[in-house]
């Protein structure tokens, strides 16, 4: 029987109450094993979901067995009581909406892009297509880390049928009402800015439908539909994945997850989660090198469970925070082997490689570390400086899902108006970038965010489902947004 909490040491939940000696030799192991005490094994912190006798209210800070001491006063939790239930986390809105910002100005610099673009803008820089081609490296691993982050929420307060359906409402109605009204536009412009198309925009609408050829490959969403390829790849990935996410809930995995985390936490420990990204790539990439094929689509869908169980287990919070500069150190020198790779040459015939050999293998290895280092650099950023809300944070995460539906036409739109202009690259993509910034930012909050019908057609909650705090002129929505990407 369990005993009143003794004076072992004060930092160690495992000292605090004292129990049968058959349980302190198990629990003593264990604790030895894990070497670090699991948030989710302390009663004084109040995500905790175990109960033990005694109940002490302190944060666990023990991080080794040290003396034999421990070993005679370990505690044994008494039940497992479900999923930890976890606050919002406002540096994932923070980061969610900044990689929206970033994809803005990433299709804003596709104008000089020196490889094919929808409109091109007359001088070509090679720089920003290397800033360009780096972001979207890592940046769309973040954008479905964070979407899958989001499902754990989500699933907190609903079932299985409930967070599909809501998913196809906030995902597939976007979706369906952009290729309609947004897709035949931009590719009429397209056809008449490369002499492709010569009739006007009416008669170009049944000619596009007709002409929209589908495969099983994925890769024919992004070119029939533009931007709006991820809102599919996000439902589809996000429907694939409920099994797995739904299991991750339950109490084996979340043990399994405990002990996953503990591991994390040693040096370098993350870094584990680069094992399952290479070996997709190595093992899809050369049969589909496409940029959103099946080799990207499921390397997505493991960055999309991954933020699932960040959030499932706090210590992997806390590894990143304790492991920032050696990843920041990797992801430097990682980028550095591409950027050298590339100045010589070498990078361009691993890159071309379809077969499984060893120059293939190492270049899908190294664009995996620098894939999943930058991306939990970036979130070490948001957690060290971006946790925490204001009017501004809340106004931006709503506007996230139709910001991104809107951004891309008005860009083209004001690009194939710029063609003509003879001036420097950068005040060029300054003047279009602002220019489309504001013309995005003014469609959404006059004709979206205030009416419930175009709420509805652009993923958004109706007014009246708003939080009450949240109900005011102008109205603003603080549930969390599908986070979007290129």
């Amino acid at each position: 029987m369990p005993v009143e909490a003794s004076t072992g040491c004060t930092s160690c939940i495992f000292c605090t109450t004292r129990h049968n000696t058959k349980y302190a030799s198990k629990e003593a192991k264990a604790h030895r094993q894990n070497r670090v005490i699991p948030s989710r094994h302390c009663p004084g912190n109040p995500l905790d979901k175990i109960t033990y006798v005694g109940q002490p209210q302190h944060q666990c800070h023990c991080s080794l067995w040290t003396d034999k001491g421990h070993e005679e006063n370990a505690m044994r939790p008494l039940r497992y009581e479900g999923p930890i239930q976890r606050e919002r986390l406002h540096y994932l809105d923070w980061l969610r909406v900044l990689a929206v910002l970033g994809v803005f100005y990433a299709h804003s610099a596709d104008i000089f892009n020196k490889f094919y673009w929808h409109v091109r803008g007359g001088e070509q820089n090679t720089g920003l297509m290397v800033l360009v081609v780096f972001g979207t490296e890592w940046g769309m691993a973040l954008f479905f880390f964070l979407a899958g982050a989001s499902a754990w929420f989500a699933l907190e307060s609903r079932t299985a049928g409930q967070f599909v359906s809501e998913r196809f409402t906030r995902l597939i109605i976007p979706f369906i009402v952009g290729f309609i009204l947004l897709a035949p536009p931009l590719a009429y412009l397209v056809a008449i800015s490369h002499s492709l198309y010569h009739g006007n925009l009416f008669q170009f609408y049944p000619y596009y439908f007709e002409n929209i050829h589908m495969s099983w490959n994925p890769q024919w969403l992004g070119i029939y539909a533009f931007h709006l390829w991820f809102l599919v790849f996000l439902f589809v990935i996000s429907t694939l994945a409920l099994p797995v996410l739904l299991s991750l809930r339950r109490k084996p995995s979340l043990r399994f997850m405990a002990k996953l985390a503990a591991f994390c936490d040693r040096p370098a420990g993350l870094f584990v989660f680069v094992l399952p990204i290479a070996l997709i790539q190595i093992a899809l990439r050369a049969p589909f090198p496409g940029y959103q094929s099946w080799s990207d689509f499921f390397t997505w869908l493991i960055f999309f469970i991954y933020g699932f169980m960040f959030l499932a287990e706090p210590r992997f919070e806390s590894a990143i925070q304790k492991q920032w500069k050696l990843t920041l150190f990797v992801a430097i020198t990682s980028l550095l082997i591409m950027l050298v790779a590339s100045f010589v040459s070498i990078l361009s015939s691993w890159d071309s490689l379809s077969s499984y050999s060893v120059g293939y293998v190492l270049y899908q290895l190294l664009r995996s570390v620098v894939t999943w280092s930058w991306m939990i650099f970036v979130l070490y950023f948001g957690m060290r400086f971006l946790n925490f809300s204001d009017k501004f944070i809340e106004y931006a995460n709503e506007a996230v899902l139709p910001f991104y539906i809107l951004h891309y036409p008005v860009i083209v739109v004001i690009a194939f108006l710029t063609l003509a202009w003879n001036i420097n690259i950068g005040v060029k993509l300054l003047v279009v970038s602002t220019i489309a910034l504001i013309a995005t930012l003014v469609l959404f909050d006059l004709f979206i965010r205030r009416i419930n019908v175009s709420r509805w057609l652009f993923g958004l909650k109706p007014l009246h489902e708003l939080k009450p705090e949240h109900v005011q002129e102008p109205p603003r929505n603080s549930t969390p947004s599908p986070p979007l990407s290129r």
